[in-house]
């Protein structure tokens, strides 16, 4: 695929669909969400969002070691969503990039190899963006007939992610030492998916048009 970065164009090619929007509902102040699912010509996009993207300057209120482990994190994403053999998602609000997830498959688990969320401005980032990305990843599990998902929670993050995980019905595994690994089972995402429903509404929009989303970076 060939890219004209000053023009802005993309060779007739893959890129990313925007699968959905969501929307609260417990709280209609919440900011909406597209969802778009990445392909293999979306690799400049990610390169391009691996460039622009800085924690230092859209989150100066945390301390630098959190800036920089927060900067890890996105890269790390970036990383494994070149991998051929992930899926992964690209969420925006307001026309700005608000996150990325990304997973792959082994034996009937999916295992989340990375999921970030991106301020849109300084200091602020989408509220309840993390419940968006996992009601679709559970939906994903759900609709492929996986047993669970497995995720290893960083411990020295910018937040107190082991307890937002168990509140989405993760659960400890193991205890290894930089890392906790966490199992949600195949039971706990169907509970999700009857629960999630009544905090964002979730729309499918149907579409097969293929979207830039370079012009979002620039």
């Amino acid at each position: 695929m060939k890219v004209d970065f000053q023009n802005n164009r993309f060779s007739p090619s893959y890129r990313a669909i925007r699968i959905a929007r969501t929307k609260g509902l417990a709280d209609i102040s919440l900011k909406e969400v597209e969802l778009y699912r990445l392909y293999r010509g979306d690799r400049p996009f990610l390169q391009k969002l691996a460039e622009s993207v800085s924690y230092k300057k859209l989150m100066p209120a945390l301390s630098r070691d959190l800036q920089d482990r927060w900067q890890k994190i996105l890269n790390y994403c970036i990383t494994r969503a070149f991998r051929e053999d992930n899926s992964s998602y690209i969420f925006t609000s307001s026309d700005k990039i608000c996150g990325i997830m990304t997973y792959h498959n082994d034996y009937n688990v999916i295992n989340l190899d990375g999921v970030c969320s991106i301020p849109i401005d300084k200091n602020e980032r989408v509220k309840r963006l993390r419940k968006t990305m996992f009601y679709q990843l559970f939906k994903d599990a759900n609709e492929s007939n996986m047993k669970g998902v497995h995720l290893d929670a960083i411990t020295d993050g910018p937040f107190d992610l082991i307890a937002k995980y168990e509140e989405l019905g993760f659960r400890e595994d193991k205890k290894p030492s930089k890392y906790i690994s966490m199992f949600c089972n195949k039971h706990k995402i169907a509970e999700q998916l009857r629960e999630l429903p009544f905090e964002i509404e979730y729309i499918e929009t149907g579409e097969t048009k293929h979207r830039n989303l370079i012009k979002l970076l620039i």
